[in-house]
């Protein structure tokens, strides 16, 4: 049996490598030969690259789009290629792509770089690594100016011999020895971290789809794949050309409008122009391109073989059922399971077709989506808290890190610090609570960068003010309610690491602001307009606690009719309606708001309720949130250590739901009919879960019971 050697220093052996001139794209191999001994069991490699890699060994792709977007880190990615290895002559093929420009979504260190090791091979990257730089890869006009990278633009006239590079016997004086840059740790790269997060997965072979042809007397021919989803793909094909014609690749989310207040703008993605080479062309793309259509536009001349592509993303799987029996709420859950899905990467993206940024906004009604849809995600969302703690500037939390333009939003800030934000997800879902002790005293200080009036919290501009995407919206109360929250969440936290130095200033501000929203009631609803009422700081108000049972009704009147939030925040409206005991309002103004959606002919849901803006935008992940949560009744807490569970009949008649949290998995059934109710959960977690049951919410007269379940199936008939 091979011996396997365990190392005692990362990259000890390795060198960083590039190319001579510092191509952006360059491929690299290593040959080697096990000779007629068997391969070892396990070949455990080590990778890193600034920016992406995608490695082939012996012809089989094992890692396609390696990297990871940085910010003030690097990573390196740990995978195992013991199964392609074979007796005899084996070969280690990288495609290399350095980005070049900074985005919103990664900072560059400025000089491309590739490192690798394998210590169970023997295999490590220096002078034994040869490179070519591939002139078929031109430098295109830079695209969108929002995130990394550019457009591809390929020349296959000019590739040379290279068809058969990925076999092991394959000898061309195109490669060269790789140009040796540095030791580990670089000066470009410095110490690189592990992964935090799965590498991509990925179609292993590339998938060839049925196309449909549409022919135009000046453009040429237009193939259109119908993508089974929204999904993040690489495109491929293989044609027979005559030379110099023009293939263009995109899909049909490339270009994408710019978002309210930017209505004219158009995004331009990353796309493909291909020029053929006479004879064969088979080109295995690495650039990623999102959308439901994938269009390949090319001359008559050219004659297709085959069309496809290979889908990438996130590593994880669905861990959420839902059904209700109603068509129009199970697609909106499928549409957003689908959505929160497409916009999970290097970091939780807000949209992945027009800026692939993370806002702490958007990324706090992502994370609570994630807990419940998705549970192999919980590393991104501590990687997006990480990255936001990290790359603070003292105190000052700030939206699009990793990026190369930090943005201070207070109010995004001060969601993310509320009891319905980012941090209070990760503190109700998960049991960690070691990330909060050190960090604890960096969050109450970024709390007191707002000054106090004697109305309220005076606001703060940091680089720009931004509530919510439509329009009316009440600054004043919205900034008050969300400060108030956030202080409520910093108390409870102090108590659990043990830190009690805010209390009293968070204790006083809290009262003052209290006051200053008590002013603000006029009977009808909270206001500090003299025009209308804001659904938006009225929802956000009563999820702070600050309304008064006698107010009830009043603020379920004011919900159920008034509707200015977009999507970003329509949970909040939708939430409160559930706080104030009126779920069956919250339905019916989810139904409202959500109908287009619905009906809409796409896989996602989009930027706004009727399809403007992007066409897949993270925040409507919050749907998942409001019908299984909220409209189902049920509140995860305390590293979900305790549920509650309140059936409630004014929603749903029938309700089935399954999930899987950090204490186990949980299946809930409610069935009603006009003579019989079924309650039926199934409780496989560790958690205290407590049933409670009022005829208010049942529908009928029974007995107001609170019950804590047991372990297992528990079955209750009304």
């Amino acid at each position: 049996m091979a011996k396997v050697e365990n190392p005692t220093v990362l990259f000890g052996k390795s060198k960083f490598i590039w190319s001579a001139h510092g191509a952006e794209h360059v491929i690299m191999r290593r040959a080697f030969s096990f000779g007629v001994d068997k391969p070892p069991a396990r070949a455990l490699c080590r990778a890193a690259c600034d920016t992406h890699y995608c490695l082939y060994v012996n012809g089989n792709a094992a890692v396609w789009f390696g990297g990871m977007n940085r910010g003030k880190h690097s990573y390196y990615d740990e995978f195992d290629i013991a199964k392609y290895l074979v007796k005899g002559d084996n070969v280690l093929v990288v495609h290399c792509l350095y980005y070049g420009a900074d985005g919103r979504d990664l900072v560059t260190s400025g000089k491309p770089a590739f490192i690798f090791e394998c210590n169970d091979i023997k295999v490590y990257s220096d002078e034994t690594f040869f490179v070519y730089e591939n002139p078929a890869f031109k430098r295109p006009a830079p695209g969108n100016c929002c995130y990394a990278g550019a457009s591809l633009d390929y020349d296959a006239a000019f590739e040379g011999q290279i068809q058969n590079l990925l076999d092991p016997a394959f000898k061309s004086s195109l490669f060269v020895p790789a140009t040796v840059l540095d030791n580990y740790p670089s000066t470009a790269l410095g110490t690189i971290l592990e992964r935090p997060l799965p590498l991509e997965r990925f179609s292993r072979a590339p998938v060839t789809a049925k196309s449909k042809k549409s022919t135009d007397q000046f453009n040429g021919d237009l193939y259109t794949i119908d993508l089974p989803k929204y999904m993040r793909v690489t495109p491929y094909f293989e044609v027979i050309g005559e030379g110099q014609e023009t293939i263009v690749i995109k899909t049909d989310c490339t270009d994408c409008q710019g978002c309210f207040g930017d209505e004219k703008s158009v995004y331009h993605g990353h796309s493909v122009k291909y020029t053929t080479k006479p004879t064969v062309n088979i080109f295995d793309c690495m650039l990623p391109m999102t959308g439901e259509k994938l269009y390949f536009s090319m001359p008559r001349s050219v004659k297709v073989l085959k069309l496809g592509y290979r889908e990438i993303g996130y590593d994880t799987v669905p861990t959420c059922e839902f059904s209700t029996g109603n068509a129009m709420y199970d697609r909106l859950f499928d549409k957003a399971m689908n959505t929160l899905y497409a916009c999970m990467d290097s970091t939780i993206m807000d949209t992945p077709e027009r800026e692939r940024t993370m806002w702490m906004g958007d990324s706090s009604i992502a994370a609570r989506a994630m807990y419940i849809g998705y549970a192999g995600a919980a590393p991104l969302v501590k990687k997006v808290i990480k990255d936001i703690l990290e790359n603070a500037d003292g105190c000052v939390l700030r939206s699009c890190v990793p990026g190369n333009v930090p943005v201070d939003i207070p109010a995004h800030g001060l969601f993310a610090l509320s009891e319905y934000g980012l941090f209070a997800q990760y503190r109700n879902f998960t049991k960690d609570i070691e990330l909060f002790k050190s960090e604890y005293e960096k969050l109450c200080n970024y709390l007191m960068l707002w000054e106090m009036t004697e109305h309220g919290v005076a606001l703060r501009d940091g680089n720009r003010r931004w509530y919510d995407n439509l329009y009316n919206i009440d600054e004043a109360l919205v900034e008050n309610a969300l400060y108030y929250s956030a202080c409520k969440f910093m108390l409870a936290l102090g108590e659990k690491v043990g830190n009690h130095d805010y209390d009293e200033d968070f204790t006083d501000r809290m009262d003052n602001i209290a006051e200053y929203i008590e002013s603000s009631w006029d009977g009808l609803g909270y206001s500090s307009r003299e025009d209308g009422y804001d659904d938006r700081a009225n929802a956000l108000i009563v999820l702070s606690g600050l309304v008064p049972n006698n107010r009830y009704d009043a603020l379920a009147r004011l919900l159920g009719s008034t509707m200015e939030a977009s999507p970003y925040m329509e949970w909040a409206a939708i939430e409160a309606l559930t706080v104030l005991g009126r779920r069956d309002l919250a339905l019916r103004r989810f139904t409202s708001r959500y109908a287009l959606a619905s009906a809409e002919d796409s896989t996602v849901l989009g930027e706004d309720f009727g399809g403007y803006g992007a066409k897949c935008q993270v925040d409507q992940s919050a749907v998942i949130s409001e019908l299984v949560l909220m409209l189902g009744g049920i509140t995860v807490k305390n590293g979900a250590s305790e549920i509650l569970i309140t059936p409630d009949f004014t929603a749903f008649k029938d309700f089935k739901c399954s999930f899987t949290l950090e204490s186990g998995e949980l299946d809930l059934r409610y069935k009603y009919s006009p003579t019989r109710i079924d309650i039926i959960i199934d409780n496989e977690t560790s958690a205290k879960i407590t049933l409670d049951i009022t005829p208010e919410r049942i529908g009928r007269a029974v007995e107001r019971r609170t019950i804590l379940l047991n372990k297992g199936k528990n079955k209750f008939s009304l």
